[in-house]
């Protein structure tokens, strides 16, 4: 074996070549709601807008955008600390859907071309690509943020 995949594997960074697996987005909703359930136990009742300090030395702010009966819509912010103005603070609006268990990106940096998702998986596959990289994404955010000690619990956070 030359150790040269070239058909087997395709390069997962490149968003062309990524292949779109429905129970690997199913995966990245569960992941995330838990990931979220860890940063925000109480979830199911905060209002408002809240803040959380990580070890980083930069804030975290929730806002609850919306709720009802089974979902909540957040707006999640990084405040980075950063004297370089390209950088700019990561912003998602995620939807929870607390029956089910699970949570989804609604838009990142205010860009909501993510659709929901069509009963029909072999439908607009280039969002469905993105929509599976931009979750993937929350969950690496969200477990930095979870290493870098950031919660939203009673003595870990404030409102902002």
């Amino acid at each position: 074996m030359t150790g040269h995949n070239t058909a087997e594997e395709p390069n997962y960074r490149d968003p062309r070549t990524m292949k779109y697996d429905v129970s690997q987005q199913a995966d990245y909703y569960e992941t995330n709601f838990e990931r979220l359930a860890w940063l925000v136990p109480r979830l199911a009742s905060v209002h408002g807008v809240l803040l959380s300090h990580g070890t980083d030395g930069m804030s975290l702010q929730l806002t609850i955008v919306e709720r009802s009966k089974y979902t909540t819509t957040i707006a999640l912010t990084h405040h980075l600390r950063s004297k370089d103005a390209i950088v700019t603070d990561p912003f998602m609006k995620i939807r929870i859907y607390h029956d089910a268990r699970v949570a989804e990106v609604l838009s990142y940096q205010c860009q909501s071309q993510l659709q929901i998702l069509h009963p029909d998986a072999t439908l607009n596959i280039p969002n469905l690509r993105e929509k599976c990289r931009i979750n993937r994404f929350l969950g690496e955010w969200l477990d930095y943020c979870i290493a870098y000690g950031y919660r939203f619990a009673q003595h870990h956070c404030s409102s902002a």
